[in-house]
């Protein structure tokens, strides 16, 4: 039978990946979608609509397993800590 912990270990070096994946592909689209902007001579209000569409739509979706990591890291992290306290809940000696 397979049992598995109750939470996977995320894998640092994916997620280093990830976060270089999520640069690399956003810096092009920012600066596409200032190009675009000022090709077309519209506002500048257009580009912040812009922006924020690109973080909306391609940066928080791709980061996404990096801030559940982080948040996993803290839990561990907070968890270890609080069992360290003891049952009194006192400083540890």
């Amino acid at each position: 039978m397979n049992i598995l912990p109750p939470f996977q270990v995320p894998d640092t070096y994916a997620l280093r990946r990830r976060v270089l994946l999520v640069g690399v592909l956003v810096i092009p689209l920012y600066l596409l979608s200032a190009y675009v902007v000022y090709l077309l001579g519209v506002s500048d209000a257009w580009l912040l609509i812009a922006l924020a569409l690109i973080y909306l739509l391609v940066v928080r979706p791709l980061m996404r397993p990096v801030r559940e990591a982080i948040k996993l890291r803290r839990r561990l992290a907070y968890d270890n800590w609080l069992a360290e306290r003891g049952p009194e809940g006192g400083d540890p000696p």
